[in-house]
């Protein structure tokens, strides 16, 4: 069955959708198979993933090319919304959703996101404020995460920057979470609430049958991965006063998240700090990676559809980023993108 990892944080800009698609795209490579699901309802996984050139006014099962061809209705009768509402709000006599998920690559597929995921909020919302008649909501959204797993080894959330009932719930159905950040004062605020939002969401959730009964373990914080991570303001330039002030900051959201962790862990929500070692070995808890700032490879990735770990030599001399400096920003955020991926390997 396949381990459920989301990627949630309630600060936005804090790099939750590109973080998922290129773990996901390196899991894939490592020849696992992966179901990206969009969970925001501004679908930006889905913006970054779709090659457009694939959507045919028709599609042509004769094609003698190496692709999937799509239709244009593919992704208003293919998506998230369309999937959970057949098991959260099913109508008479309705059959299971047969939903297609988009083939990205070999190992790689998404569940698109839709708009209308909004349109659950309202109904999950009461079920998770314990409303009669809508408490087996958590249970039937499980299953369908369940049988979406059947096929996969891995399903990675990309969840809103939001504190909705909708994010409650698949956090909490999830068997892990990572929480990305960057390195601001205000990402440094949003983990210090934290710790008051998941106390919350746990006091309102454990008390469902899938929880209670032991159908289902709560989540498991893994750890913080920051995003744009700069150790000095040009290119060699290490040891300088600006670098230092971001250390400290690095520093202190290291700590916030060890606090994090430490409140969690009252109620079996975080890794123990040993746990941690054993998962992100050169790691101390629970910073699991540094994802340097790639400043012009984003807008490449964006026009050419693929993760920064999925940029080739060609793909940048194609965009004229055909440097040194560029081929070193590839090959090092690849290297730190593969520390996570090594340690979300190690998951039972």
């Amino acid at each position: 069955m396949a381990k459920i990892i989301s990627f949630f944080n309630h600060k936005g800009g804090v790099g939750k959708t590109t973080l998922a698609y290129n773990v996901a795209w390196d899991l894939s490579e490592r020849g696992q198979r992966v179901l990206m699901i969009d969970g925001d309802p501004q679908a930006n996984l889905t913006e970054i993933t779709l090659d457009n050139k694939l959507f045919y006014e028709e599609v042509d099962l004769f094609s003698t090319e190496d692709v999937v061809e799509y239709s244009p209705e593919f992704l208003k009768e293919n998506n998230i919304y369309e999937y959970f509402r057949a098991y959260i709000l099913p109508e008479l006599n309705e059959q299971r959703p047969q939903i297609q998920k988009f083939k990205k690559k070999n190992n790689l597929d998404l569940l698109a996101g839709s708009i209308r995921l909004a349109e659950l909020e309202d109904t999950i919302s009461l079920a998770v404020s314990n409303v009669p008649g809508l408490r087996d909501i958590p249970n039937r959204a499980y299953q369908a995460l369940q049988d979406l797993g059947e096929d996969y080894d891995y399903i990675l959330l990309d969840l809103s920057p939001a504190l909705s009932a909708t994010n409650q719930l698949f956090v909490e159905l999830s068997d892990y979470f990572i929480v990305p950040v960057n390195p601001s004062i205000f990402s440094l605020q949003a983990l210090d609430n934290l710790q008051d939002i998941f106390r919350n969401w746990n006091r309102k959730l454990s008390s469902f049958d899938i929880f209670s009964r032991g159908q289902k373990s709560l989540p498991v914080m893994l750890g913080i991965v920051c995003q744009n991570y700069r150790p000095y303001s040009k290119a060699g330039e290490k040891n300088t006063t600006s670098a230092a002030r971001f250390e400290r900051r690095m520093n202190e959201l290291n700590d916030s998240a060890v606090t994090l962790a430490n409140s969690l862990n009252s109620f079996g929500m975080a890794l123990l700090p040993e746990q941690f070692k054993e998962i992100f070995i050169h790691c101390e808890p629970y910073r699991i990676a540094n994802l340097p700032d790639y400043n012009q490879l984003s807008t490449v990735s964006e026009n050419e559809k693929v993760p920064v770990v999925g940029l080739t030599n060609s793909l940048l001399a194609k965009n004229k980023l055909n440097l040194p400096q560029y081929i070193q920003k590839v090959s090092d955020f690849k290297e730190e993108c593969a520390q996570i991926v090594t340690g979300l390997l190690k998951l039972k």
